[in-house]
């Protein structure tokens, strides 16, 4: 039976590895990896989200499996539509709205006018009457509860997927912010490359993904391994390895460094006032890829600041466009349409 609503009011954090969906007053109701897979030949949809995801890597010739958003970008327009219809279909089935669908999407800073306007474009064609854009650190912020519009500096760094988003923030706008194309993808490929060059060890996606989940940590001081199963490059054959903490930390070492070296520049560039108040409460950490243990304790050496991890900062963003869904009119000069 149909819930009946005024107005399917929506927000969408479209991340790149996963998507997660808040619908004004019911809250979080969907959370599934940004993965599609259609049939190659007809472009029918033959699963989406955790089963298009266990596709990756075993999909048959006949099967594309498509991951639709890269480094927080919308690289393959079409499938993004797909994806996100299948997602609004499914909500519509439970509930009936009498004034349609209205999004407000999650975007990464730096995104071109071009690139926002794809993002608006995907909403609009997957059926939405009306689409809204935020920058993701606003977001963040707001779901880890922070006053952004106080005359105070806020410096926060979202870790998502696909981007690291790193924003000082004050009186409600981005006063310096950069977003480099750095996330948990990336260090999944980071393992990849790692047991490649170093032990001749070809492993796909999946394994890598799994074993940055398990070790979870650049400490090695916990004695938690992880049992990669790949193919030696040499022989051909079967070869196994136990991936340590350490192994993770040093795979991923080079994009930890430029994370702190883009904060640091942030930092330094920072007005006077605005940096004592980052001196004073910290930096806020936010996003999936900040739950590695040991990265905060990385951060605070780096650049001798407090770093101060927020409640569940994989849903940090997710979070923050439910704040505004569930107060529009307080939280609408937020809102970007291109």
């Amino acid at each position: 039976m149909f819930k009946i609503k005024k107005q399917l009011f929506i927000g969408v954090d479209f991340g790149t590895a996963v998507t997660k969906i808040y619908l004004q007053e019911a809250g979080i109701v969907e959370e599934i990896p940004t993965v599609i897979a259609l049939n190659r030949r007809t472009r029918g949809v033959l699963a989406i989200g955790e089963e298009a995801k266990k596709m990756i890597g075993r999909n048959p010739m006949n099967i594309d499996v498509v991951r639709p958003v890269l480094k927080g970008v919308v690289v393959h327009f079409d499938e993004a539509l797909i994806f996100l219809e299948s997602i609004l279909d499914r909500l519509k089935r439970e509930y009936l709205s009498l004034l349609g669908v209205k999004l407000i999407i999650g975007i990464p800073l730096d995104l071109t006018e071009v690139q926002k306007k794809g993002v608006i474009d995907v909403g609009l064609g997957s059926g939405a009457k009306e689409v809204y854009l935020i920058e993701e650190p606003i977001a963040a912020a707001l779901g880890a509860n922070l006053d952004i519009e106080e005359a105070k500096g806020i410096l926060i760094v979202d870790i998502g997927g696909g981007t690291t988003d790193i924003a000082l923030i004050s009186l409600g706008g981005v006063v310096l912010g950069k977003s480099i194309r750095i996330g948990g993808d990336t260090f999944n490929e980071a393992i990849i490359n790692y047991l490649k060059s170093k032990f001749g060890l070809l492993i796909g996606e999946g394994q890598a993904e799994e074993a940055k989940i398990k070790i979870g940590s650049i400490v090695n001081n916990r004695g938690e391994h992880f049992l990669v199963k790949g193919r030696d490059i040499l022989t051909g054959l079967p070869k196994e390895l136990h991936f340590t903490s350490q192994h993770l930390r040093e795979s991923i070492a080079e994009h930890l460094e430029e994370i702190s070296g883009v904060l640091k520049d942030i930092v330094n560039l920072a007005p006077p006032d605005l940096l004592s108040d980052i001196s004073q409460y910290g930096v806020y950490l936010a996003g999936g890829g900040s739950l590695i243990h040991g990265l905060n304790n990385f951060l605070e050496r780096e650049i001798r600041l407090k770093i101060n991890l927020i409640d569940d900062p994989r849903y940090a963003v997710v979070r923050g466009l439910g704040k505004v869904l569930e107060d529009i009119n307080h939280y609408r000069k937020y809102l970007i349409n291109v």
